[in-house]
């Protein structure tokens, strides 16, 4: 549908040899001061929805959804936002949500102002990072002991380390204090007033101790926390990547083909690339875990990967996030019942008065209780599910933007341009992996090969072989074009206060319904016996 708008597809190649499509010679300057297309095609000028390089919908469903909901609240009443319109108990909710996208946010690293710079350096000298010492230590043990590892020394090593920091969780789960994540409702993300909000300033003097204190010792606990289940997601999923890792593109093969060398599936990967990755996921931000992975799948340490690797790279960076975020919100939602009110101290629970005094909740009330929690976390936890499955593959499109980064990316490998060449048809990959091939060039864009030209024995297909990119040129064009690779954990976050706002609002909207028609049916009830008796 976004692909097509204006009868126009940003995604398609306007020339099947040049991709690199924002070169200044494709465009003219016409008299009137309007760009115009130099081979005669559209042109789609710079706005909100092609900036970047893209087109998309300005809106979809849900954004539709929300906008009503907005033009519904009742500012006399003082609803400025959907939260202000939310019961107490639904308030409840969008508190904890907030606290974990505000640890999110800081996990993320998503904004490198100076005040998130401070706050981190306080809470790094404060200890947050003292659980995980003995594994970088461990790391760093084990990578001055190999510098390879094969196939089963990788699964070895890697449920070695998945045990490792079971146990730093389960040691950091015993040691810290009950009220650290119950604190987390009381944690919000600082955001500047407006968008000309200096970068480098600092917190106003006003609000600094009132966001970074009593909780910063509950927030460091929370945020390496959660480095903890980042970091034990990224090994869980490394676990079962190995064929993906060491995989050889059919691009790469054609490309051997065409040098006339033997091209053999890696049996062993680097350590200190694979290590490089866990302290990515365990110490660094969005953008470092990008980096570490586009090393990882980088077989030939050339820099550059093909666009199915690419994409590979993006969605190992955005999984091990998901299912960590899914541990963290459970984890949040047992410390403390959903509909239950936090107390001022909570080391002083409900829960211990209740036990000292059983009597004063009836069964029926207990039971009663039980039934609306257990219903409440039932919806949560399948909203959260949800918005991870939809925000990335739906609201953000990342098929889309992943193909209009590698298509707008000044990329310098063959020019930017399509190597066209001829492949036996006859070309296999042996048992050992080794790939044997023979081709020949078409219009004398390939680099040749061991081929005999257009008229050699065989059946021969027709390859067109994309340039590489590198992490520079794919990293110039993200910034602009994706920007939500650089705040995972935060974009699910608003995606999942996106879908707590509909369902609130879906409640209000249906309270309103009854209440109007059983107005109605009351008015026309007494109509009608008025006009009966009379």
């Amino acid at each position: 549908m976004s692909d097509n708008i204006l009868g126009y597809n940003p995604m398609s190649n306007t020339s099947p040899i040049n991709k690199n499509l924002s070169n200044a010679k494709n465009s003219v300057e016409s008299k009137s001061g309007t760009q115009k297309s130099a081979q005669g095609g559209p042109w789609i000028g710079v706005d909100s929805n092609t900036e970047g390089g893209g087109v998309w919908a300005q809106t979809n469903a849900k954004r539709d959804k929300l906008g009503e909901l907005r033009l519904e609240l009742r500012h006399d009443l003082g609803q400025l936002t959907l939260d202000d319109a939310a019961t107490m108990q639904e308030k409840l909710d969008n508190y904890l949500v907030d606290g974990i996208k505000a640890v999110a946010c800081f996990t993320d690293d998503a904004k490198e102002d100076s005040s998130s710079a401070a706050l981190r350096g306080e809470l790094d000298q404060a200890g947050q990072t003292t659980a995980l010492d003995d594994f970088y230590g461990l790391l760093q043990e084990f990578g001055e002991s190999k510098q390879y590892i094969n196939r089963q020394e990788f699964e070895s090593h890697l449920l070695k380390l998945i045990g490792h920091v079971e146990q730093i969780k389960a040691h950091h789960t015993a040691v810290a204090e009950t009220s650290s994540l119950i604190s987390i409702r009381d944690m919000l993300a600082f955001v500047p007033p407006n968008e000309t909000w200096p970068s480098g300033d600092k917190i106003p003097s006003n609000v600094e101790k009132d966001i970074s204190s009593p909780i910063s010792k509950d927030f460091a606990i929370c945020s390496e926390y959660y480095r903890i289940l980042l970091l034990e997601a990224c090994l869980n999923y490394l676990a079962t990547k190995w064929d993906d890792v060491v995989k050889i593109v059919d691009a790469d093969m054609d490309r051997a083909a065409a040098t006339g060398t033997a091209l053999t599936v890696p049996d062993t990967i680097s350590v200190f690339k694979l290590h490089q990755v866990l302290e990515a996921f365990g110490r660094r931000g969005c953008s470092e875990r990008v980096r570490a992975l586009w090393d990882l799948m980088d077989k030939d340490g050339d820099g550059l990967l093909n666009q199915v690797e690419m994409d590979e790279v993006v969605l190992m960076s955005i999984r091990p996030v998901e299912n960590a975020l899914d541990s963290f919100v459970r984890d949040c939602m047992g410390v403390w019942p959903l509909r239950r009110p936090i107390p001022e101290n909570p080391h002083d629970s409900a829960k211990e008065e209740e036990e000292m005094h059983p009597e004063k909740k009836g069964r029926y009330q207990r039971w009663k209780e039980q039934r609306i929690e257990k219903k409440a976390e039932k919806t949560f936890l399948k909203l959260f599910h949800k918005a991870v499955k939809r925000h990335f593959e739906i609201d953000v499109e990342v098929a889309h933007r992943l193909r209009c980064c590698y298509a707008w990316a000044e990329k310098e490998h063959q020019e930017g341009k399509v190597n066209s060449i001829l492949v036996d048809s006859s070309s296999a990959v042996d048992a050992d992996g080794t790939h044997h091939d023979k081709t020949s060039s078409v219009g004398g864009n390939s680099t040749g090969g061991g081929g005999g030209g257009l008229f050699s024995g065989g059946r021969k297909r027709y390859v067109e072989l994309d340039p590489k990119i590198s992490y520079i040129e794919f990293r110039q064009v993200q910034k602009g074009i994706f920007p939500h690779l650089d705040r995972v954990s935060e974009e699910l976050c608003n995606g999942f206060k996106e879908e707590l706002w509909i369902i609130q609002g879906k409640r209000r909207q249906n309270a309103v319904l009854k209440r109007e028609s059983l107005a109605f049916l009351i008015v026309v009830s007494l109509l009608d016996l008025g006009i009966t008796l009379s």
